[in-house]
């Protein structure tokens, strides 16, 4: 199975473990941890600004189908004297 590119940008190469004595497991392990920690702690900000995204374009979207069907049209008034173009009266 091979390591994808973008996990080998972000983790780097595995270094030989079969060399390492146990002070230096336990010190890659706590690494790999805190790494993994971070990336899980960036995944959920990521989710959260999705969903809220999600959210208010929902909103919006609402709010813009309520508004289709409330238009109203206003009621003119009624006018007694109509003024022609050349100023006379009827």
């Amino acid at each position: 199975m091979a390591i994808p590119d973008a996990v080998k940008s972000k983790v780097g190469d595995m270094p030989d473990v079969s060399a390492m004595d146990k002070d230096a497991l336990a010190a890659l392990i706590k690494q790999l941890y805190d790494q993994s920690c971070s990336v899980f702690a960036e995944k959920f900000t990521m989710e959260h600004e999705v969903k809220k995204n999600e959210v208010e374009i929902h909103a919006l979207e609402l709010e813009v189908n309520d508004m289709h069907g409330k238009f109203i049209i206003p009621q003119l008034k009624k006018v007694s004297n109509f003024k022609l173009m050349g100023g006379e009266e009827s």
